[in-house]
């Protein structure tokens, strides 16, 4: 008894692992601290505040020379500050702080103490902290999704299907599923990517759409994915944007000048239009700030639903708006596009290696169908697939229109009179779905 009388929990910082100094240039961005001797001490405690992202790990030898021990931290700086605690089980320990950019810190709070006694958590942590004994099927990008268990102890899935979207391969443009705009000396030039080029025209612009759009469908969400390199980056009064979008709605990531921004479109909307969020303000897991290095490629997302959008960029969370209606029209095509305002004549390119909407849910949802009879009739208004006409009686036509009339573009034409059975298909439409029925002929369109 009189052993555990005399325990002393002397908790003491470390000068040699603390520090207040800003990471600048001037240091590499990079704080490496002194080793300390851990004899007597089990809990190795650190907590940091800064306003940049940051990589911290926490090192220990046996000899102070080798670093044989290292456990990496990723700290957030939207996130707050964070703080965790490590066992000892080597002689010496040290802190390293590495910013994940080049970027100045406005404040670097680091704190590192030396415990006694503690009960710190394992040594052997997963990449986000947790215990190596929890299984999780949440993600650090995203902690707030979970996967759904159905009533009948299975795990609900979804696959994930290409709705617009094609390769770039050789040299040759595939007018059957793009649509180019171009104005003064702009260009689109494909070799196994696409290349919007402005020339050195004032004004000059070039436009690469989807002819079809991706479908949106209520209970699954749209998921743009496309790997594009921004090039000049610094080019004041030149705007480049990419995602899923057209003149009236959509998401898009831009770049005007050097200012990079993610944008939610609204022209339906009297009291608003583009609203523009830049670096600076994002809310993601690079932080508030994002710069554009125009040496590289970037695997830019934007995956939205009715009431929320979620940007990434290399698969990292970059911002989220959750809980808006950000937009009246969710089936959208891809846009992406390069012009000069009349400031500057610059030269400027845009790449994209390849891009997609893809949805994730189910590509066959509920279909409905309709009885035709003769005239005119709008089966559906906006994106769909049909899927099968069946003709049991041949007295007539039928004559099928991705539109809402019969100036729409033509799917099928069908004459009863040479034609009894079932027509499969596996059409999408973008615009609506129209039949012009002549005579009188028996046949249910079946589609969604």
């Amino acid at each position: 008894m009189s052993y555990f009388k005399h325990i002393k929990q002397d908790v003491v910082a470390d000068p040699n692992n603390t520090s207040s100094d800003n990471l600048t240039s001037s240091n590499s961005y990079t704080f490496t601290g002194t080793g300390t001797s851990t004899l007597g001490v089990v809990g190795l405690q650190w907590s940091l505040k800064t306003d940049q992202n940051a990589t911290i790990y926490i090192e220990q030898s046996s000899d102070n020379i080798e670093w044989d021990i290292s456990y990496p931290y990723n700290y957030i700086a939207s996130k707050g500050g964070q703080g965790e605690t490590v066992q000892a089980t080597q002689s010496y320990w040290r802190i390293r702080v590495v910013l994940d950019v080049n970027i100045d810190t406005t404040y670097f709070r680091l704190q590192g103490v030396l415990c006694p006694i503690a009960t710190p958590l394992p040594s052997s942590l997963s990449d986000d902290s947790r215990l190596r004994t929890e299984s999780t099927l949440t993600g650090k990008e995203n902690t707030n999704r979970h996967a759904w268990i159905t009533p009948t102890l299975t795990l609900a899935t979804n696959r994930s299907f290409r709705l617009v979207g094609t390769n770039f391969d050789g040299t040759l443009k595939d007018t059957n599923f793009w649509t180019e705009t171009i104005d003064g000396t702009g260009s689109v030039v494909q070799r196994g990517e696409i290349k919007l080029i402005t020339g050195t025209g004032s004004g000059s612009s070039a436009m690469y759409q989807s002819v079809r759009r991706a479908r949106f469908v209520v209970g699954s969400s749209n998921l743009f994915i496309g790997a594009f390199k921004f090039n000049d980056t610094n080019v004041d009064g030149n705007i480049r944007r990419c995602g899923a979008y057209d003149d009236e709605n959509g998401y898009f990531f831009e770049l005007n000048g050097d200012t990079f921004s993610v944008v939610y479109r609204n022209g339906d909307n009297p009291s608003a239009d583009d609203t523009i969020i830049s670096s600076g303000s994002f809310n993601g897991n690079y932080g508030t700030t994002f710069e554009i290095d125009n040496s590289n490629y970037y695997k830019l997302d934007i995956e939205w639903t009715p009431i929320g959008v979620f940007f990434y960029i290399n698969n990292k969370a970059l911002h989220k708006i959750a809980g808006q209606h950000t937009v009246r029209k969710l089936t959208l095509p891809i846009r992406f596009e390069n012009y000069n305002d009349s400031v500057t004549s610059d030269n400027v390119v845009f790449d994209c290696l390849g891009v997609v909407i893809m949805r994730q849910g189910e590509l066959n949802t509920n279909p409905t169908y309709k009885y035709a009879t003769n005239g005119t009739t709008i089966l559906k208004r906006g994106a769909g697939d049909l899927h099968r006409i069946t003709i049991t009686d041949n007295q007539g036509s039928l004559i099928a229109y991705d539109g809402l009339s019969a100036a729409g573009t033509v799917i099928c034409n069908l004459d009863a009179a040479k034609t009894v059975g079932t027509m499969e298909f596996s059409c999408p439409f973008s615009i609506g779905l129209t039949v012009v029925v002549a005579g009188t002929p028996k046949m249910t369109v079946v589609y969604e």
